[in-house]
């Protein structure tokens, strides 16, 4: 039954707040700072009709699955301030499981598999106009389209999937401008084995009167080394994006959108690049109407490879990350996006409705249709580029800065894509719990 691990889990969080003494500040005195916080990450699933209806991956025919996965983050900051600067120091430490059958689909993590691992190890120096950081950390682009996070959190190396317990990038450095009204990134970053172990220098250029008119940006990158596993060394990527725009006389309408390039030779292959991947999305607030219902319709394409040409037309999404916005930011679908298509050779249409009964719960409904932009699936010819239509429904709590909750259903249906595909034509029904709690 799944009220037991629910029991369990909701047990993890009253044995975390147990130990809240450990977090807030530690020491502070003569401009010199120690602070920690504890952060909780919890979230249990229940699913029946797995692959629709084959069944796990790992485990075909068990088609009924429940998974706990657990995480428990520590953090450690320092800070010393210094003639109009501070230098400063960021370590925070990951210990993490997943419990029950594994993860839902049976391709990323099994029952068992657990990490104890450093996340962030940064090192920096700033002011109020330049921060200059090195060592393990997070860093993001946008809203995370093409540079989120760098850690897939797979397998035994990480312990968990569904929590995303492990988000820094290692080894890497990053220059932070801070002026107005533009402010940028200069970075070099290096992505987990998950990902690639790839190595990314580039530089991001944004406006910073998104208050105003939104935030316009504008990023290039070079990918220079990786492990073979995804062939993305030799790859450059440009993008233009926009977020929060606002249009004269529509007070509620905000606009977002992205378009990115992947050229250059893949290194392993020799092939040239030739992929894109672009969205643009739309939500208006009815103000004037009781619990402020939001009404959201998004289009997002990532090209598929066509097969017949001498290129690469394969968009690789390798480091988006999750939940910059919403939970449809980047993993579009608790089913399709969670295990099936994770935003390359996609097509996916979005409509979403939000109400808030109180300002600190929201209720929500997400309609997915997915499709393939070539058919093929991984390289596998499909006849029909058809995949799935999807309908999640969620509930959110989120008191505060510290604390957010969420429970979630998801229905998914699969196409003709999908069937030929995966070899199953069941609907899947997904039941999940996500808790996240930080001490400081």
């Amino acid at each position: 039954m799944i009220f037991r691990p629910l029991l369990f889990l909701f047990a993890m969080v009253c044995l975390v707040e147990y130990q809240a003494a450990i977090s807030g500040e530690l020491y502070g005195a003569n401009g010199r700072r120690v602070t920690a916080e504890l952060k909780f990450l919890g979230g249990i699933q229940a699913a029946e009709g797995i692959n629709y209806g084959i069944g796990a991956f790992d485990s075909l025919g068990e088609t009924e699955r429940q998974t706990l996965s657990l995480g428990l983050k520590p953090r450690i900051d320092l800070e010393w301030d210094m003639a109009n600067s501070t230098l400063y120091s960021i370590f925070s430490m990951v210990a993490a499981t997943t419990m029950l059958d594994g993860e839902l689909s049976g391709q990323i993590v099994r029952s068992g598999d657990r990490a104890i691992d450093t996340d962030s190890t940064t090192i920096g120096w700033r002011n109020d106009k330049v921060d200059i950081s090195v060592g393990g950390q997070d860093f993001s682009i946008g809203d995370g389209f093409f540079i989120g996070d760098g850690n897939f959190n797979k397998g035994p190396a990480d312990g968990q999937y569904w929590i995303g317990a492990f988000s820094a990038w290692r080894n890497s450095a990053i220059l932070r401008v801070n002026t107005e009204p533009v402010r940028g990134d200069i970075f070099w970053l290096r992505s987990d084995d998950d990902l690639g172990d790839a190595r990314i220098a580039g530089i991001n250029l944004e406006t910073t009167t998104k208050d105003i008119f939104g935030t316009l940006g504008l990023m290039y990158l070079e990918i220079f080394d990786d492990n073979d596993a995804l062939a993305l060394s030799g790859m450059r990527v440009a993008g233009v994006r926009g977020a929060d725009i606002r249009v004269p006389g529509f007070d509620n309408l905000k606009l977002f959108g992205e378009f990115v390039m992947e050229r250059g030779k893949s290194d392993l292959t020799g092939r040239d690049n030739d992929a894109n991947a672009w969205y643009v999305e739309g939500n208006y607030r009815f103000s004037t109407v009781p619990w402020n219902p939001i009404l959201y319709f998004r289009y997002s394409h990532f090209s598929g490879d066509e097969g017949d040409t001498l290129e690469n037309e394969e968009y690789r999404g390798s480091f988006f990350t999750i939940f910059k916005r919403d939970w449809d930011t980047w993993y579009q679908g608790e089913v399709t996006g969670e295990f099936h298509l994770f935003n390359q050779n996609q097509e996916t249409k979005l409509v979403k409705l939000k109400i808030f009964p109180r300002p600190d719960w929201s209720v929500g409904v997400w309609y997915y249709n997915h499709n393939l932009d070539t058919p093929q699936y991984f390289g596998t010819p499909v006849s029909d580029t058809n995949w799935s239509e999807e309908v999640n429904f969620g509930v959110e709590h989120f008191p505060s800065d510290r604390f957010y909750t969420f429970l979630g259903f998801a229905w998914g249906t699969p196409h003709q894509g999908a069937i030929e595909a995966i070899g199953g034509r069941d609907d899947i029904f997904v039941l999940e719990m996500f808790i996240s709690y930080t001490y400081r």
